[in-house]
This record gives structure tokens, C-alpha cells and sequence, in this order.
């Protein structure tokens, strides 16, 4: 009986579970296990008369058996007979995706060793035992660009059955969805934010003056968390959370913040999140958060607004009364959190290199003022400010790691090299970025090579930190528009350093960025000075 359930444990694998994709099935998977598990018990007991412990004893041994072929047939499989076989890496990385999450731990900095395991094994390497990681500026293009046959891969199922522009796999449905998002974030779009946007950061200037004044520091991080979220939670709901002003989180955007490192881990492996998706307690958690995006845009929808927001775009889509929680859900998240987290990188690269505060302040002085904000049709061509940014952008791009997608059936050369048919490939943002075939000098801080110093920048369709192709960033020019305007506003009144003696929380900060998809970061306490003689 063992070697029988061997057998069909070893069957399985060659002609089920080799085949197609299994990680959104996990639940229904060990489901099923469980209810062939529970059957074998009544069967040896209740048909074949055997005491119910030696059922269990028999049963026990039978599921041992199964999974010794399952497991062993797969590790022969992924080791020596895989369509990636050829391709190098780390032994663990081609037999499990455990590896992957064992390289995570504990801080989720697999992205900084990805650029190691590029140095010593070259562009293709093997990171799990179905996806391989490609370093080369040639497969940006391949990749996510826009005349291929890729698709979104199995990692973008995290809201099955459920979808949003982001988490969707179907071209037909991004490609409905982003007609709106594109047109809510049209230079028409934003001109009309823009008053929102100023009272907000109107806000902020006065606690960073109070603050200065009383010879407090400031925590970065969580002023500039604040204020973005602040802010898209009005362009989203009408309505601001006014954390900046009230000191009062959201309770949902809390326990997104505290839960973030987490789910980063989680999904390092997809049939993790769907396992535990299954769980009571989550999926009740999950539903909550979904039935306060629903209220917030009931409320939304019964208001009377004066000028446009994202609801205002995005309810045009047809099915926005089904999937808008989600979609308001990714308005909110990631509006908010790679804003924040950009500009506490760029306040840790100006204070570490404060030359280029003087150099930015020269470029600013001089324009015109509204109120104590300087409106971004004054910024958007500076040579310095979008050097600065974008050299932040390319050394600490907000999703580090490589965007999951899936070979065409008939497989694809990418980068000069043929990857077999429903393969997952990627790129890696972080490591590409620092490449010295892309960059001159790729680890340090030039923001020149922007402007002055073009011949640093040798690839510069290596620099995609808002990725590429038609799945590319829909929020990006808002994004750029906030950056600009916070951080012209911020040189233009203020001297910004280290806060004294908080040497090693500074270090921490730039060092210990978790990847979570999107980065995470630490508190990074700063001191602002107001500048003599300033207009």
C-alpha cells in the first residue's frame, strides 16, 4: 500500500502539479487532503474493520508515502528535467521557494542580495525554482514592454476573486480601468488638485516652523506618511484623515503601517497569502477593511464637491460599483506610501550631501512664490531639483525588487537568451540601477549626471523606478508633481541636517529598508533651521 501511495504521490507531480499554476488553490488543496485523509480513516475502519488507531497508524503512513513521491518526484523535476535547469543560481533557489523566503529573514532585504547573486552567477539567475531574475538593460524593453506577448504573473492574484488596476492579470480589464486612471492624473486633473494640495502642505509648513521655533527635530518619516496620506485620502474620499493637523490616525491606515513588514513576508510565498486568507479571523479582518472603503465612498458619492478628485474619474468606469473598495483601496495605499517614502529618502540624501541644499536654494530663490508654496509649472524643468530626484529615484527606487511577469506559451528571448514557455522572469529595479554597464560610478550620489554630467548615465533605459510599458505606474505624475512641490518648498524655507546624536537611527533608516513590495522604513529624525534672510 506505501509503495502504491508513492507511486501516486510521484504521479501527481509528473502530471498535475508540474503543470499551470497552484498558489491562489492552496485552500482547496489542503481541503482536499484533508477530506482524503479523514476518508481513509472511515474506510480502513467502518469497511475494512481495522481498529480506529491503526486507521489513523495506516493512514498516517499512506500520507507519508504520497508526500515522499510528491516532494521527491518534485525536487528530481525542478533539479535535473525543469525548463530552467540550465540556467544558474543557488541550489536551494531551484528546489523550493522556501529559499527565497529564508533569504528574507530577517529583514527582508533580499533585493540588496540579489545584487550580490548577479555579481557572481551574471545577468540570469535562478531566484526560485520557476521565476529567473535577469540584470540587463536589454530586458526592460523585453520584459515590460509594450510590443510583447508577457503577462502579469500569478503574484498579481493577491485579491482573487477579486481585482484592481494594479492586482489584475487581465489585459482587457487593466486596460478599461486605466482609461481613468490616465485621465485622473492628466496635467488637467492635476491642475485641479492643486488647491487641495496646497492647504495641505500649507499645514505642514506651519507644524515644521513651530517646531523649529520650540528647537524640536522632526521625524521625516512620519511627517511626510502623514501628509501623503493626508492628502489622498481628500483627492480620494473628499475628505482628508487630517492626521498632520489632529495628531489622530486612521485606524485602518494604522494597522496597514504596523502590519506592513508582515505581509511582506507573506508574500514572499502567493499560496501563503491565499492559505491565509482561509483563516476565519483574516478573512474577517480582510472584509472589515473592505467594508470601510465601501463606506467612505458611500459617503463620497452623496457629497457635494467643488472641484475634481479621484472619485470623480475613477466611478466613470463601469464596474466601479463592484471593484470600487479595491480600486480606492490602491488609490489610498500606494498614492500615499511611495510618496512618503521617496521624499524621507531624498531628506536623508541632501542631509548626507548638504552641498546640494545650496545649490537647490540658488535654483529656487528666485521663483515666484504662492503663499509659502512654489507651484510646480515654476519647477517641473529645473536641471538640479530633477536630479536630485530622480538620483534618489535610481538609487532607492520604491519597489526594489524585480515585477513578476509570465513567458508566452511559445517562451520568449529576452536579453539575447530563450526562456521556456510560462516562465516567470523579472527585473531587478534595485540591482539594474546600480549596474556599472548603465551608470558610471552606480553607487554613488550624482544627481549631476541628470544634467551636467550626462556620460555617467550610459543606459538610461536602465532607470525604470516607476517601471515600464503599459503596466507602468499610473500614479507617477502626481507622484512627481508632490515630490517637486514638497521638496522645492522645504529647501526654499529651511536648512535640513541630522538631528544630533541620532547617528545610529539614521543609519538604521537608509540600512534596514524592508522590502514589502513597497519599501518600508524607520524613523528618520531630522533638524530644520530657518534660512537668514529669506524672501
Amino acid at each position: 500500500m506505501d509503495l502504491l501511495a508513492f507511486l501516486g504521490g510521484v504521479l501527481s507531480e509528473v502530471f498535475l502539479f508540474s503543470r499551470g499554476e497552484w498558489d491562489r488553490h492552496g485552500k482547496s488543496i489542503v481541503k482536499g487532503f484533508s477530506v482524503l485523509s479523514v476518508s481513509s480513516i472511515c474506510l480502513l475502519t467502518t469497511v475494512l474493520g481495522f481498529p480506529l488507531g491503526t486507521s489513523i497508524k495506516n493512514t498516517i503512513s499512506l500520507t507519508i508515502a504520497v508526500l515522499s513521491g510528491l516532494f521527491g518526484s518534485m525536487i528530481v523535476y525542478r533539479l535535473f528535467f525543469h525548463p530552467l535547469k540550465s540556467f544558474p543560481g543557488p541550489k536551494g533557489a531551484r528546489v523550493t521557494a522556501f529559499w527565497m523566503l529564508w533569504q528574507n529573514v530577517p529583514d527582508l532585504r533580499f533585493y540588496v542580495k540579489l545584487r550580490s547573486l548577479h555579481n557572481d552567477y551574471g545577468d540570469f539567475v535562478r531566484i526560485r525554482p520557476r521565476e529567473i531574475s535577469i540584470c540587463h538593460p536589454d530586458a526592460v524593453v523585453d520584459i515590460y514592454g509594450p510590443i510583447n506577448k508577457m503577462r502579469k504573473a500569478e503574484f498579481y492574484e493577491q485579491l482573487h476573486p477579486h481585482q484592481n488596476l494594479q492586482l489584475s492579470r487581465d489585459p482587457a480589464f487593466h486596460h478599461q480601468k486605466r482609461r481613468h486612471w490616465d485621465r485622473a492624473f492628466s496635467k488637467k486633473a492635476l491642475l485641479e488638485y492643486q488647491p487641495k494640495l496646497r492647504r495641505h502642505y500649507t499645514t505642514l509648513m506651519d507644524i515644521l516652523t513651530n517646531r523649529v521655533a520650540s528647537k524640536e527635530s522632526i521625524d521625516a518619516t512620519e511627517l511626510f506618511m502623514d501628509l501623503a496620506f493626508d492628502i489622498v485620502s481628500d483627492l480620494t474620499f473628499g475628505k482628508s484623515f487630517d492626521k498632520l493637523s489632529t495628531g489622530i490616525p486612521n485606524p485602518i491606515i494604522d494597522e496597514f503601517l504596523r502590519e506592513k513588514k508582515g505581509v511582506g513576508f507573506i508574500l514572499q510565498m502567493m499560496w501563503l497569502l491565499h492559505l491565509s486568507k482561509a483563516l476565519p479571523a483574516v478573512d474577517s479582518r480582510l472584509q472589515e477593511w473592505v467594508r470601510w472603503y465601501d463606506r467612505e465612498l458611500a459617503e463620497r458619492k452623496e457629497m457635494v464637491v467643488h472641484s475634481a478628485d479621484f472619485y470623480t474619474y475613477l466611478s466613470q468606469a463601469d464596474n466601479f460599483e463592484r471593484d470600487g473598495a479595491y480600486e480606492a483601496q490602491l488609490a489610498i495605499i500606494a498614492g500615499a506610501d511611495t510618496v512618503a517614502v521617496v521624499l524621507s529618502n531624498m531628506c536623508y540624501l541632501i542631509c548626507r550631501y548638504p552641498h546640494y541644499q545650496a545649490e537647490l536654494y540658488a535654483e529656487l530663490v528666485t521663483l515666484p512664490l504662492n503663499g509659502v508654496i512654489i507651484d510646480d509649472q515654476h519647477l517641473s524643468g529645473l536641471p538640479v531639483l530633477s536630479g536630485v530626484i530622480n538620483e534618489a529615484l535610481r538609487l532607492y527606487p520604491p519597489t526594489p525588487s524585480g515585477l513578476q511577469r509570465l513567458t508566452p506559451p511559445e517562451g520568449a528571448t529576452i536579453a539575447g537568451r530563450y526562456i521556456a514557455g510560462e516562465m516567470v522572469v523579472s527585473v531587478p529595479t534595485y540591482a539594474l540601477q546600480r549596474d556599472k554597464r548603465a551608470f558610471v560610478k552606480p553607487n554613488d550620489f550624482i544627481p549631476e549626471r541628470w544634467y551636467s554630467q550626462p556620460e555617467l548615465v550610459l543606459r538610461k533605459d536602465a532607470f525604470i523606478p516607476f517601471s515600464y510599458g503599459p503596466y507602468n505606474c499610473a500614479g507617477r505624475p502626481l507622484a512627481m508633481m508632490e515630490i517637486r512641490m514638497i521638496l522645492a518648498m522645504l529647501i526654499r524655507r529651511f536648512e535640513i541636517s541630522f538631528a544630533p546624536g541620532k547617528e545610529a537611527e539614521c543609519q538604521k533608516f537608509i540600512g534596514d529598508q524592508a522590502d514589502c513590495f513597497a519599501l518600508h522604513i524607520h524613523s528618520l529624525p531630522l533638524v530644520l533651521k530657518e534660512r537668514r534672510g529669506r524672501p
